[in-house]
């Protein structure tokens, strides 16, 4: 049965970690009753303290929260400023999950040691954590009442093979980060005095796919948009059908092929960042590295796109002459929709003309476009194309310019001549 909870002064409440809500009343409409705990949640002017109560009797809890009210009021809890009135002993699983998540949150955490992280990346961090709770769950352990020292290699064993029956290979490792991050931040954060059990899961080295698109291909990609079906049939009770066709999808995968931009940057590419340098007659995109930036919290030096013979036959296809100092998209300028919803289309679009035009072959995605273009660039530039893509591996990264001399190399680069 759901718990009950009743109008108090003293910031008692009904937390649901399946939901992630709090209910001052209306409870009945939580259907997770096993998931229902007692919380308090009280301000004492600098910001909110909250704890979590193992009882599922009301006034058992409601005695607690009149002591935990007071004693937030009287100072005599200041977890997050006098580290050692934190009893790390007494933590449990889902104690020491709630205070991850409120730290990753920012919740009570000094301006110093706060992380600049996306919504996203935060709801990924909610949902692993919530799924480890529910695997242990699930294995008849008591996350409420087990400490979180006693965490061992068997109860990460339960959550190793949890993920390997229900993700793919490729999200293996963010999983294992966000798992470690966890109790890392008890270890270092909290002061608990465990071992990190995350640290021996290994899991088998990707072969990561640097495929290339073919000439053939391509084209036949941009074909199949003309010829073949636009109408996807979606899985599931609906029966959804699915229209993949957009105006600028030609215009995006080509764009993509001959300038090897993600989608964010692609999608948000402008006729003002265009450059030229009077130094070596080169033209060049200078665009943000939106996906360095959005990771690491920082700005980061700027992307440098040589504007070669293929892009730039395709930007006065475009209407370089008429636009080129202005400040419209390149792709689709007159767009009434938001940049996730382009990002999303081009994605999706590929994927499905790229199986209409090539049903017996292997799935390729949009990615691939970037992955050509790096290939074939780096047949110009060779070691120099690290600095022309930004990549992730980039080792120089002092520099903040790029030699006008360096972007010239890529100038004469023709996508699929050999």
């Amino acid at each position: 049965m759901n718990l009950t909870i009743k109008k108090n002064d003293y910031g008692l409440r009904v937390y649901c970690t399946k939901c992630k809500k709090q209910y001052n009343y209306n409870i009945d409409i939580c259907s997770h009753s096993e998931n229902q705990h007692y919380k308090s949640l009280v301000s004492n002017g600098d910001g909110r303290k909250a704890k979590m109560y193992q009882t599922r009797d009301f006034d058992e809890a409601l005695m607690s929260a009149i002591q935990f009210k007071q004693d937030v009021k009287n100072g005599v809890l200041d977890n997050f400023t006098s580290s050692n009135k934190i009893d790390t002993d007494n933590i449990s699983i889902l104690e020491a999950s709630n205070m991850f998540l409120a730290f990753k949150h920012g919740d009570d955490v000094p301006v110093h040691l706060k992380n600049e992280i996306t919504d996203d990346h935060l709801k990924d961090i909610i949902r692993n954590v919530q799924q480890f709770m529910d695997v242990l769950r699930d294995n008849n352990i008591n996350v409420e009442t087990m400490l979180i020292q006693n965490l061992n290699d068997n109860h990460v064993g339960l959550w190793y093979q949890f993920v390997i029956d229900n993700y793919a290979e490729g999200s293996y490792s963010t999983k294992l980060k966000i798992m470690s991050a966890f109790i890392n931040h008890m270890i270092n954060q909290v002061g608990i005095l465990m071992r990190n059990p995350f640290k021996k899961v290994r899991f088998e080295s990707l072969e990561y796919n640097t495929e290339s698109i073919s000439k053939v291909e391509f084209y036949g990609v941009l074909d199949a948009i003309d010829t073949k079906s636009q109408y996807q049939q979606l899985g599931g009770k609906r029966q959804e059908v699915k229209n993949n066709y957009r105006p600028y999808l030609k215009d995006g995968f080509r764009l993509a092929l001959l300038t090897g931009l993600r989608r964010e940057e692609l999608v948000t590419l402008s006729w003002s960042d265009l450059y030229h340098s009077e130094k070596n007659g080169c033209l060049m995109f200078i665009t943000d590295n939106l996906k360095v930036e959005r990771m690491t919290g920082k700005r980061f030096k700027k992307k440098f796109i040589p504007v070669g013979p293929d892009l730039m036959e395709f930007l006065m296809e475009l209407g370089y002459e008429d636009f080129k100092d202005s400040d419209l998209f390149i792709l689709a300028p007159n767009r009434k929709v938001k940049h996730a919803t382009i990002m999303s289309a081009l994605s999706r679009g590929f994927s499905h003309y790229y199986m209409q035009a090539f049903p017996d072959n292997k799935l390729k995605q949009f990615k691939v476009l970037r992955k050509t273009y790096i290939s074939y660039l780096n047949k110009k530039v060779g070691d120099s194309v690290i600095e022309l893509t930004s990549h992730g591996s980039m080792k120089i990264v002092n520099k903040h310019y790029v030699d006008a001399e360096v972007v010239a190399k890529g100038l004469t680069m023709r996508i699929f001549d050999s």
